[in-house]
């Protein structure tokens, strides 16, 4: 078990209240006044809303039969109309209910924005903190985990601190406030009334306690069926021309459907729940409502409250039961809002496997380049090595291919370099010092890299070319495109250097896409150059210009080629033949065909193989 999937077993375990809170200081920092404005226009809407039945009490009570009105209304009324009072305080009294409810409208407008605000702010710093997580993870976590899956954390599960503030703590504050209110009201009118009323309150928290831990994990599963869909779309979108070619797309579609299944069954089992806790919800309220209703009756045949304090008792209750079934909802619906927080939280606990350590320093404004493994082992899963003691020296300036059949180890043993990944045993030395105490910062920036398949982004090319050189000027863009031999075809573009790229540069050949990458590599200018056989995938001709450029990018660097067509590395410095994860043989092109061995075999088999005649 991977340690997000362990962080999400811990997430799953804690209290809904425990990982609702810890979301909200996570993303509330520096929301306090703001917060505190919003529950004081919070207050003010529920206090003005518990004065609703008040008018027409008064004017069942003073208006229609004979009790008193309370002075400062029979004073203003007086004032109105000395020959007609009730008539005036009739008036008072609807004018006081249409106010009430004006007011009412716009404290909850102003509270709504300021709140709602709030959330959505909330919304925003944890996306930021998702994102920078996730690219600060280091590469087991990304072998792990599908792009699907963090794409939906980012963009889906990071409203769940809007979900718990906005639609679950909020209305249920504003619930309990509104319930205490009316208790308190109650009270004062009958004792009686006010006890059997807030005596539902009991058997509702039980409810909600019981259903909490089945609700949270079937909400954990709907939104873990949603995020393989997710996972399955981008997987398939982002493969389609092999999707078409292969002509998959019936394939594609029953996979689709059956992760589409397995998400509606999940989301049945959810609302079946809710739907469930909602009819308890409202049995309970019916049962309270014939219950209060007796008292109250029973209440008026004492002579204990006048015919104005029934409607007005009548009136509370109606409000009162509207508090308890928003607690009861509201718990349901955090339930939904917590899973998504889980997961959330999940990322944030992960723990980087590469990362600086307390003492590590920043490497001085540019290497030497001089690079030493040290009896380096590495495995990506327990018991099988991908490298197994490997040491080499690489004095600075010196151009070594990395040589051998597929899962040798040399991609391997360039991600350590790059501290993609630490070593298991040994270590790797960059001028005199263990990379794991250089700082990642200053360590990649010492080192360029130019894949064999480019990675291009959708913004412009002059972008993408001062993708590794934050703030260069467009003069050392255009140069650095000339060294990489793109100048020529970027001006023939309709945008020139402004032309934007499609996703992953689809929008040019396979030669252009790697020209800019290796103009890229050009204007980051680093001491160290690795290259992971930039020119497999191109044809003869692009290839042997592309060379051309790749000798200029190699003068004066440190440079690491992994090579597949070992025809591209007959001038280098040293090779060295990696098998099974251990360097078997290392020396010049030369040196390897008269020693007749792996090189050789690698070497005689490839050229055979393209001097055989085709039948």
């Amino acid at each position: 078990m991977d340690d997000t999937s362990k962080n999400e077993s811990a997430a799953l375990r804690s209290s809904t209240l425990s990982v609702a809170l810890r979301l909200l200081r996570t993303c509330g920092r520096g929301e306090g006044g703001a917060i505190a404005l919003g529950l004081f226009l919070l207050l003010l809407g529920a206090a003005a809303a518990l004065l609703q039945p008040w008018p027409m009490k008064l004017i069942i009570d003073s208006v229609i039969g004979n009790n008193p009105a309370p002075r400062f209304l029979s004073r203003w009324s007086h004032a109105i109309s000395e020959n007609n009072p009730r008539l005036a305080l009739l008036f008072l009294l609807c004018a006081g209910q249409l106010l009430l409810a004006v007011l009412i409208g716009a404290l909850t407008v102003a509270s709504t924005y300021v709140l709602v605000s709030i959330g959505l702010r909330m919304v925003f710093n944890l996306r930021c903190l998702l994102f920078e997580k996730i690219q600060r993870l280091s590469l087991r976590f990304h072998d792990n985990t599908s792009v699907g899956d963090s794409i939906y954390r980012v963009a889906w599960d990071s409203y769940s601190i809007q979900a718990i503030f906005n639609s679950g703590m909020i209305p249920a504050l504003t619930a309990t406030i509104t319930l205490f209110g009316i208790g308190a009201l109650l009270a004062s009118r009958d004792w009686l009334v006010a006890a059997a009323g807030l005596g539902i309150c009991i058997p509702l928290a039980m409810l909600v306690r019981k259903l909490d831990r089945p609700m949270s994990e079937s909400s954990m599963k709907v939104h873990e069926r949603e995020s393989e869909i997710t996972s399955h779309v981008q997987e398939a979108l982002a493969g389609i021309r092999a999707v078409q070619a292969f002509g998959r797309e019936k394939y594609e579609d029953e996979r689709f459907r059956g992760q589409a299944q397995s998400s509606l069954r999940a989301s049945l089992h959810l609302t079946v729940l809710q739907t469930a806790s909602q009819t308890i919800v409202g049995l309970l309220l019916a049962l309270a409502t014939a219950i209060l209703v007796g008292v109250s009756a029973y209440r008026v045949l004492q002579g204990r409250l006048s015919t104005g304090d029934v409607v007005l008792t009548a009136a509370y209750v109606a409000m009162l039961f509207r508090p308890l079934e928003t607690l009861a909802n509201t718990a349901a619906y955090i339930q939904g809002a917590v899973a998504g927080a889980r997961r959330v939280i999940a990322i944030l606990d992960t723990t980087p496997d590469v990362s600086d350590r307390p003492d590590a320093v920043k490497l001085p404004a540019r290497a030497r380049g001089e690079i030493e493994l040290q009896s380096v082992s590495f495995g990506y899963r327990p018991g099988q090595l991908a490298l197994d003691d490997v040491s080499m020296h690489i004095p600075a300036g010196m151009t070594v291919a990395l040589v051998g059949p597929s899962g040798a180890g040399k991609t391997t043993l360039v991600g350590l370099l790059m501290r993609f990944y630490d070593p298991a045993a040994g270590k790797i030395v960059l001028d005199g010092r263990d990379i794991r105490t250089i700082t990642l910062a200053s360590l990649r920036q010492n080192i360029a890299l130019v894949l064999q398949e480019p990675v291009l982004f959708g913004s412009t090319i002059a972008e993408n070319i001062a993708y590794g050189l934050g703030g260069a000027r467009f003069e050392q863009i255009q140069a650095a495109a000339k060294a990489a031999g793109a100048h020529e075809f970027i001006t023939e573009l309709p945008g020139g250097y402004d032309t934007k790229l499609g996703e992953r540069g689809v929008s040019l050949s396979g030669g252009q896409r790697q020209r800019i990458s290796i103009a890229r590599a050009f204007l980051k200018d680093s001491p160290v150059l690795i290259m992971d056989e930039p020119t497999s995938a191109l044809d003869s001709r692009t290839e042997t210009q592309l060379l051309e450029a790749l000798e200029h990018l190699k003068a004066g660097r440190t440079t690491i080629i992994i090579a597949h067509r070992l025809s591209t590395i007959r001038a280098v410095d040293r090779i060295a033949v990696l098998s099974r994860g251990q360097i078997v043989e290392t020396g010049t092109h030369e040196e390897l065909l008269a020693v007749g061995s792996h090189y050789a075999s690698l070497y005689h088999m490839q050229f055979s193989r393209s001097l055989t005649p085709a039948p």
